[in-house]
């Protein structure tokens, strides 16, 4: 029904239930007897929007957190976790707050909502190079909080799906970088939120003495579920296309890979399946004249069928969402990173794939996933469709490194941390870094990123080298050919080169050579076109390139690229010899030769091409701020841009 008070003679019955679980949002205030009522305004937020009403779930964890305590929160996707967030904010009892998130495209949306809500009183800010106002909301992942060495003036953080604290295989380097992130920002001494999905338990050992109140609230759901199970079958796409054929409302479909994204979509599009408009066209026709034509994202999106997943650019994955969620693309297909927090307004989920990576769902992943159907308001009950057998695994007991010091504890952690908050066991596993004289211990520390026993083995590798070699490495600025290509050598000798970047750069030479292909700024469908005599097809053209641009340039290379400069210049002040300084390099890589005003506008739903073409106006040296001051000025119907270059850029202007 949609109408919470459309029930006829049933109303008070039905009212009194909804109150008896605590459903309240469900509740219409008009036409409440006076006990109702006043239960009712008690889970009212402070200064929040009328219309909005926590349940009484959410309104416990807001009470505790009013009352100033550090809440880790375990609720299903349809909670309304992040509603609690923005009534903490709006409280204004803060003046600086961070909050974290895991990747690039929940940057986006948290900034999206943020930004509409609370842009008079706070400047939301999402990368480290942007001022700071009077009053702030960080909005960084990770990474970026790494970016930046001053948290003491913090009051408030947030770190979100906090289950990424705790380590899954052997080497997880994200996991060590948010469990960095949390020392940091807990050092502050500001009260903390963290709020996941379904997990068991979290850790109770706490070396930093910080109070953590676990709530854990599995039940409680706003959307009812419908799960439908298939047999497995030798075809399963074909079974995937017969049920797609059967649904008429908006529908996610899992996938294991974007690769196995790809597959799925091109099948969709031959099965006739979608629907295009006008909206879809128009972009389809922009990304195939910016891209390549032969692209399988192109041609989905023209038939109105939209794909998100890691490698598709971000500006062009907030927009295929935002189709989504306005009705304009009926079928969603993606993989993990549309699950890991981006909100949708799926009616249906298909489960397709039960691997991740190669690896077996797990039960909270299962559960993530299907907690992504129905949307309070618009589906009351969700569907979701399996074509494998559940997990048999237990939700996960998270532990967090960083509190706990367990043996699931780096090294690239505990050397970050202070001595007096070390134990006696961890003191033990950092003393022979700083027993070693082949690196400085603050040397490693800088390098927050990068394994120390890396750093150790680059610096060893350097200390026994020839002469020669070593006068290769002391350049400052851009690189010959010979020093560039020795980088290179380095990093895949020594750093795994070969397994970096989904295999966009199987040599030391190819990277050397794609890098310096950059250094004239070619365009992204230059870059595929030369890309194409290489590969066996168009879209292994198009993933090459992306990839290489997305996981190379942008992370791999110039994360790499900084810790050996400042590694060399320890190692060669120390043999008396001269050295180098790689950081204008690394950055110019990073940015792919372009101001970086430009490439940020793609965090904004601007792509590289559209804001290349309005270069004139966001090339600011670097500054972001004043970027984005003229984003808001511009007067899109002077600019000769298509409709939909024009719909991207107006709105980026409507959420900075």
């Amino acid at each position: 029904c949609g109408s919470p008070c459309a029930y006829g003679s049933a109303t008070t019955i039905l009212d009194g239930l909804l109150r008896q679980i605590g459903l309240f949002p469900y509740l219409d205030p008009e036409s409440l007897p006076i006990r109702d009522l006043l239960a009712y305004e008690a889970h009212r937020p402070l200064q929040m929007d009328e219309r909005i009403v926590f349940h009484r779930a959410q309104a416990h964890v807001y009470r505790l957190l009013m009352e100033g305590k550090n809440v880790a929160l375990s609720a299903p996707t349809s909670f309304g976790k992040s509603l609690i967030i923005d009534a903490m904010i709006a409280s204004e009892r803060f003046n600086q707050i961070v909050i974290v998130v895991p990747t690039l495209a929940l940057i986006d949306e948290t900034r999206r909502r943020l930004t509409g809500k609370f842009r008079v009183k706070y400047k939301v800010i999402t990368h480290s190079t942007q001022k700071t106002g009077d009053r702030n909301i960080f909005v960084l992942t990770q990474e970026r909080v790494l970016e930046r060495n001053d948290w003491t003036g913090i009051d408030f953080f947030v770190i979100d799906e906090f289950y990424k604290l705790a380590p899954r295989g052997e080497v997880d380097d994200r996991c060590t970088i948010l469990n960095q992130a949390l020392y940091m920002l807990a050092k502050s001494g500001a009260q903390f939120y963290m709020l996941g999905p379904n997990i068991r338990g979290i850790t109770e050992q706490n070396h930093l003495r910080v109070e953590i109140s676990f709530v854990n609230e599995p039940h409680f759901h706003t959307v009812a579920t419908e799960v439908h199970r298939f047999p497995a079958t030798e075809d399963e796409l074909a079974s995937l296309i017969t049920v797609c054929k059967q649904l008429d409302s908006p529908t996610i479909v899992f996938c294991r890979s974007p690769s196995r994204a790809s597959e799925v979509a091109r099948q969709m599009v031959a099965a006739g399946l979608g629907t295009s408009s006008t909206r879809t066209s128009e972009a389809a026709k922009w990304v195939s004249d910016a891209f390549d034509s032969e692209w399988h994202f192109a041609q989905a999106l023209e038939r109105g069928i939209g794909i998100h997943h890691g490698r598709i650019p971000r500006a062009l994955a907030q927009f295929v969402v935002r189709c989504f969620n306005d009705g304009d693309i009926r079928f969603l297909v993606c993989t993990s990173t549309l699950i890991e927090g981006v909100n949708t307004r799926a009616r249906n989920i298909i489960v397709l794939d039960n691997t991740i990576n190669k690896e077996q769902i797990d039960l909270f992943t299962f559960n993530n996933i299907k907690g992504r159907s129905g949307r309070m308001w618009q589906y009351f009950v969700g569907h979701v469709f399996v074509f494998h057998a559940d997990p048999l695994t237990e939700l996960p007991f998270v532990d967090v490194p960083a509190l706990s010091q367990s043996d699931g504890a780096s090294d690239s952690l505990l050397v970050q941390m202070e001595e007096g908050d070390l134990t006696d066991q961890s003191k033990d596993k950092l003393a022979k870094y700083q027993q070693q004289t082949v690196l400085d211990i603050g040397v490693i520390r800088a390098n927050k990123a990068l394994d120390p026993v890396l750093q150790l083995q680059i610096a060893t590798r350097l200390t026994g080298e020839s002469a020669t070699y070593l006068g290769q490495l002391a350049w400052t600025g851009m690189p010959k050919y010979p020093q560039l290509k020795q980088i290179c050598e380095l990093i895949f000798a020594e750093c795994g080169g070969a397994k970096l970047g989904s295999g966009s750069a199987r040599t030391a030479g190819q990277l050397t050579a794609m890098i310096r292909n950059l250094y004239n700024s070619p365009t992204i469908r230059d870059l595929i076109a030369n890309q194409k005599k290489f590969s066996a097809t168009t879209d292994e053209a198009v993933t090459t390139v992306l990839d290489f641009l997305r996981l190379w340039v942008r992370f791999h290379f110039p994360r790499l690229l900084r810790g050996i400069s400042r590694i060399q210049q320890d190692v060669l002040q120390r043999m008396g010899r001269p050295y180098g300084n790689y950081d204008f390099f690394a950055a110019r890589v990073e940015n792919l030769f372009l101001d970086p005003s430009i490439l940020a506008m793609d965090e904004y739903g601007i792509p590289l091409e559209v804001a290349r073409k309005l270069s004139a106006i966001f090339s600011t040296d670097g500054d972001l701020d004043v970027a984005l001051d003229r984003l808001r000025g511009i007067d899109v119907g002077t600019l000769r841009l298509s409709a939909f270059e024009s719909e991207l850029v107006r709105d980026a202007q409507e959420h900075v």
